[in-house]
């Protein structure tokens, strides 16, 4: 259905109007005709004259006064232009209108305004608990965390001498406002760690050796998935970018007061984002379908199938050197390339088509689109899901009895390395600046048919392929410039953002300082570093007491975040054991614990598979699976899937507490250690208007105009512009005027001409006069011409003739005859 709009409608109405004034000028003097007779005063012949000549008739029947053959050219030319103004008048009339439109602008300066809480109306507002006063915690190994306290209680018993340590695992104060004043500091939008919490939580008690009491771990419980709406969303406490990946940390509000045409603001907002790079193997799993017992699909004939990867690999070898995750560039592409290349030796050495050793390759029997028989143990494929995995070479079975292996050298400990040489941090790594967390994984995409038929239909006996790929994912923090739009309504639906791009700095001391912890007595898998702002890149560590955490800084852009991948993470899976770590620091934790499941995800109904999470895999989800399937036909798209399920993961894992007027990490608060302030919920939006004024932008409704609509318009004005100018010229030569204008309007009157030859004498009277004499004079009109005066009736030579049945109104003494200027009438004239 086509959209009117108001100038669409003007137009119309301009074009309805125009034809209606065609209407009276042609119907009125047809009827007006219909009551004429040929005997009227001969004022009244003139006034009809006028009626009738100045209607559409004499052009639509084409009589004399519309001739243009034998007219004087200033006669001519001034109809052509007269006809031709009329029609750009028409034109202009109709198409000028359109042009006209209504816009929501901007305006021009911003307002100052109070923002309140917009409540959450979907699964994540529903679900999300409310916030918890329990502690921020923190867990370094066997000993107190910097800036905390152990004590150590001895007891004699017998010869021996027992000690019992009691460790103070929370969060200091001191640590905790270096960290939000930092961020404040940058922007006052800008969160900390101590601005995320857990979104879904228990509460537990410490045990023996803390002094902690109450305290909360994280117990992951999906409310949402969000990958399939390929859009920027807000959710509780979040800005989820579905789109590039990557979460950002705002407890959202809104103006307080609604404005009609809605408001925009722009706010800097931490963000922690995945960054994936992934290279194609180049080797297929190819196998058949067939529909066993319970009409359920079976792979059958599954082989590993060689499209370039195994007969086209680089020789020599890549290097191998150790990677290094300090910040910087992390080399993802090359990290995924190396794993490659390796995961693609080995599994040919496991095959004996190549020599053990990478370093010294000296043949590579097979050629492109040659397959490898896989044993019928490997079953973990489904072919309409994908599958991530940590493990290198997952698809092949490997025997540790002696007799298998001094025939083939390769074993499971040659495709582990692989994993370790990618990811760079160990479990052993400092916990520093420099131990980037850095995961590496083999992804095999969805199924698609390589015999013809539609890659979402399983027929029995279709041939499916599946491509691999090896991505190697890092996590950094960032700084976006959000551009916020709030339209009228009520509640977190109401707000959008328009655009969440990269924060550009106009000068390298804008540019962010990060701090990372460095936690020289500990690894990094017996304490995580606490990370953040410290303000711009002039700034210091203002707090004395910052030198007790040995704050390893970095002006950039981002900072990639500490940390490494290990299966025995405290995971976001409850069935892993929540409960092994008494640590509440979601800031240090989620991020990694979200990469590691975004790296080991299978489908459901597969070993491996925990109930609690999402299936990412695609398996319950055809949309799921066809979005998997499209974007498996690139490395880049390969790696937008990690992306995106990292950022649904996280998303559902935590939330952010610091928005406009609202902050769980408050300054003010003097206790000794941190306690979170709830996140407010519907029923006390009114008490939540901040006294903090925020620069906003209103929008307003202006009216405006596309020019090119305006082209007929311009056209009329300047052709009138112009026969305006050459009035005023004529008339300062006095060639026209007022004057000139009545005589030739008398002077072509049909009234006067008639009178002209029945009373010459009055024809040189003005106009007042002539009519004041000759007004209630009649005329006869008939189509005998002109004859000489017969019975008082006198005859008038024209196309029509004109008679008098009254006697004329002249000087009785002055017979016609008596003018010698007017000549005798032919007969038959």
């Amino acid at each position: 259905m086509v959209s009117l709009t108001v100038a669409d409608v003007s137009g119309m109405i301009a074009a309805g109007v125009f034809l209606l004034q065609l209407i009276p000028p042609i119907i009125l003097p047809a009827i007006l005709i219909a009551f004429i007779t040929n005997k009227n005063s001969i004022v009244t012949w003139s006034v009809l004259g006028r009626l009738l000549h100045s209607s559409y008739w004499p052009s639509i029947l084409r009589t004399e006064t519309a001739a243009s053959s034998g007219v004087g050219r200033p006669v001519l030319v001034t109809g052509y232009v007269q006809n031709a103004v009329r029609v750009l008048l028409w034109l202009a009339s109709i198409v000028t209108p359109l042009g006209l439109y209504e816009s929501i602008e901007p305006a021009k300066s911003q307002t100052d305004t109070g923002f309140v809480y917009l409540p959450d109306r979907s699964a994540f507002g529903y679900g999300t608990p409310s916030r918890t006063n329990a502690s921020f915690t923190r867990i370094c190994g066997q000993g107190a965390c910097p800036g905390s306290s152990m004590s150590q209680n001895c007891s004699t018993e017998g010869f021996a001498t027992i000690c019992n340590s009691t460790v103070d695992i929370r969060m200091p104060i001191e640590l905790r406002d270096l960290l939000v004043s930092g961020a404040a500091n940058f922007s006052p939008s800008v969160s900390s760690i101590f601005d995320m919490q857990w979104r879904t939580y228990v509460n537990l008690e410490s045990g023996q050796g803390s002094t902690t009491g109450e305290f909360i771990v994280g117990k992951v419980r999906p409310l949402s998935v969000l990958i399939l709406d390929e859009s920027i969303q807000l959710v509780e406490g979040l800005i989820v970018d579905m789109v590039s990946g990557g979460i950002g940390f705002r407890n959202h509000t809104g103006p307080a007061a609604s404005s009609g045409y809605g408001s925009t603001w722009q706010e800097d907002i931490l963000f922690v984002e995945p960054e994936t790079q992934c290279v194609n193997l180049n080797v297929t799993l190819d196998f058949g379908i067939d529909y066993g017992y319970g009409n359920l699909p079976t792979i059958v004939n599954q082989v590993l199938t060689d499209r370039g990867g195994f007969s086209q690999m680089q020789r020599p070898a890549p290097s191998f050197a150790s990677a290094t995750n300090r910040q910087g560039d992390l080399l993802l592409w090359d990290r995924a390339y190396r794993a490659a290349w390796l995961n693609n030796f080995y599994t040919l050495a496991y095959f004996n088509a190549t020599d053990p050793n990478p370093s010294n390759i000296t043949r590579l029997d097979v050629t492109e689109g040659q397959t490898f028989e896989l044993s019928s143990d490997v079953n973990f494929t489904v072919f309409q899901a994908i599958r991530t995995t940590t493990d290198y070479g997952e698809y092949l079975v490997f025997d540790q009895s002696n007799t298998t292996r001094s025939s083939n050298p390769i074993g499971e400990e040659n495709f582990i390395a692989i994993t370790e040489l990618c990811a760079g941090s160990l479990f052993n790594s400092p916990a520093n600046i420099d131990s980037s967390i850095v995961g590496c994984s083999l992804l095999y995409g969805p199924g698609n048919r390589i015999d013809g038929g539609n890659s979402l239909i399983p027929d029995q006996g279709s041939r499916w392929s599946v491509p691999i790929y090896s991505c190697a994912s890092a996590i950094h923090a960032t700084v976006r410039t959000v551009t916020f739009q709030y339209k009228n309504g009520t509640g977190l639906d109401a707000l959008s953002v328009t655009s969440a791009l990269p924060k550009v700095y106009a000068d390298a001391i804008d540019a962010p300082r990060w701090a990372v912890e460095n936690l020289a007595d500990f690894t990094i898998s017996d304490a995580q570093p606490t990370w953040g702002i410290l303000g711009t890149s002039n700034s210091s560590l203002v707090d004395p007491s910052a030198s007790t955490y040995n704050m390893s800084t970095l002006v950039s852009e981002r900072l990639y975040l500490p940390g490494y991948i290990d299966q025995n993470y405290p995971l976001l899976n409850g069935a892993k054991g929540i409960t092994d770590s008494q640590q509440n620091l979601p800031g240090v934790d989620f991020y990694r614990q979200s990469l590691y499941e975004a790296l080991t995800v299978v489908a459901l109904g597969t070993p491996g598979y925990q109930g609690q999470l999402p299936d990412y895999s695609g398996q319950t989800s055809l949309a799921l699976y066809a979005k998997w399937q499209n974007m498996t036909l690139s490395a880049d798209g390969t790696a937008g899937i990690i992306n995106l399920i990292w950022t649904d993961l996280a998303a559902n894992t935590v939330v952010g507490t610091k928005g406009w007027g609202l902050t769980a990490a408050s300054l003010e608060n003097s206790t000794l250690f941190l306690t979170n302030a709830s996140l407010p919920t519907e029923q006390s939006v009114a008490g939540l208007s901040s006294t903090l004024q925020v620069p906003i932008t209103l929008y307003q409704r202006h009216i405006r105009y596309r020019l090119p609509y305006a082209i007929p318009a311009i056209i009329v004005l300047a052709t009138i512009l112009f026969i305006l100018s050459t009035l005023l010229v004529l008339l300062g030569q006095r060639r026209t005027g007022s004057t000139k204008m009545r005589q030739l309007l008398d002077g072509t009157a049909a009234g006067r001409i008639m009178a002209l030859l029945l009373w010459p004498k009055e024809s040189e009277m003005t106009g007042i006069e002539w009519i004041r004499n000759v007004r209630k004079r009649q005329v006869r009109v008939t189509s005998d011409g002109v004859f000489p005066e017969e019975d008082g009736v006198l005859h008038v030579s024209s196309n029509e003739a004109v008679t008098s049945e009254e006697e004329p109104d002249v000087d009785e003494t002055t017979p016609l005859d008596d003018h010698p200027e007017q000549e005798e009438p032919e007969e038959g004239r």
